[in-house]
């Protein structure tokens, strides 16, 4: 909780709302058998977020197959979400205070909800919202705990969960009597069947932006890769991908790949929507890649990856499902490191590392 002051706010907000608005359901009233006829489900943060929720949305739709599902999500997904299965529609919010209203109104079009599952969100306005929605039952994933201003407003909620967040956000819904057994990510839309490509033919993506700086390995340890890969391997070829606020990274990765293999380079960062990248990435035969939401949505794909990890944990937002396909790499951080204990941390992975990892398990080298 960054700002603890807006949760006591919104507490005594709320004490004043339901006053006059009528009290949320008591715990006491929830039981498992409960039928929930319009339910909204709110993943409002990145797109690796969204992938690793996808089990848990699926969850509650095989639950509820009759029940009106409402998503609630960035409006910069708005053409990644469209013609998902397990909605009905999807009503788009930025996560601010001063557009909640509208997005209330859109909520309350398919009538007030019965259920709000968060679960990913900004508070206190996702809860806030949740709550003048209506909805007399609230599931939320909590990031912190004990913080009774905000835990009152909840029915039910996460508590010191150490593990994998898919696994998180499918025991957050197993007591609406879920089956939580699936743990494959989905795609909201199915992407087309694999280009057709000679035998030997290998195209390798390189994902090398990441939500922060620290999460992301250098462009020129990513052209260390290429040049040997392209080397060794005269049918194979990199694709670059990435959103408009990496497109800084192709040139410092591009400047240090032999000038013999830049025709072997494909550059699409900035250049794809999402429903596009889905299918770039569908045709790799792997994915090299940090901590970002094109390593969710290869392993959605069932495409190869090899992810790289050092400031953030594999074991809750890496590979979960398919294991066979996928590596990673860890890297250790420690102080006879030059700049691992600050944001170079990417850098105690080596290129020889990844090199021999793509060589020993992927087929990319032949």
């Amino acid at each position: 909780m960054r700002k603890p002051w807006k949760a006591i706010a919104v507490d005594l907000f709320l004490r004043l709302y339901t006053k006059r608005k009528g009290q949320l359901a008591s715990r006491k009233t929830f039981h498992q058998e409960k039928q929930f006829a319009n339910i909204v489900i709110y993943s409002t943060t990145a797109l690796g977020d969204f992938m690793m929720n996808t089990p848990a949305i699926r969850a509650v739709r095989q639950r509820f197959p009759e029940a009106y599902i409402t998503l609630v999500a960035h409006q910069k997904f708005r053409d990644f979400m469209a013609d998902g299965e397990d909605w009905d529609r999807v009503v788009y919010w930025n996560n601010k205070v001063n557009s909640m209203r509208s997005m209330l109104n859109q909520l309350k079009e398919k009538g007030q909800p019965d259920l709000a599952i968060i679960l990913h969100g900004h508070d206190p306005y996702d809860y806030l919202s949740a709550v003048m929605s209506g909805a007399k039952y609230i599931f939320r994933d909590n990031y912190v705990d004990d913080f009774p201003y905000r835990d009152r407003w909840l029915t039910n909620y996460t508590y010191g969960f150490k593990g994998h967040l898919v696994q998180r956000k499918l025991e957050l819904v197993a007591p609406l009597g879920c089956d939580i057994s699936n743990v494959a990510m989905k795609v909201p839309r199915t992407p087309a069947e694999k280009k057709v490509k000679p035998d030997n033919q290998r195209i390798i993506g390189f994902q090398m932006g990441a939500s922060s700086a620290e999460r992301c390995w250098p462009a020129e340890s990513f052209a260390d890769v290429a040049n040997t890969l392209l080397a060794e391997n005269p049918q194979a070829s990199v694709v670059l991908i990435g959103g408009p606020g990496e497109k800084h990274l192709e040139n410092p990765f591009i400047e240090k790949v032999d000038p013999a293999f830049r025709n072997r380079i494909e550059s699409q960062i900035g250049k794809t929507t999402l429903p596009a990248l889905v299918e770039t990435i569908n045709n790799f035969d792997a994915l090299l890649t940090g901590d970002t939401g094109p390593l969710h949505v290869a392993i959605a794909l069932k495409v190869p990856t090899l992810s790289l990890f050092v400031t953030e944990e594999p074991y809750s937002s890496g590979p979960y499902q398919d294991r066979d396909i996928h590596q990673v790499l860890y890297g250790v951080r420690m102080a006879l490191i030059p700049g691992s204990l600050s944001n170079e941390g990417m850098k105690t992975i080596t290129s020889a590392q990844v090199i021999a990892c793509l060589r020993n398990n992927f087929m990319v080298f032949s």
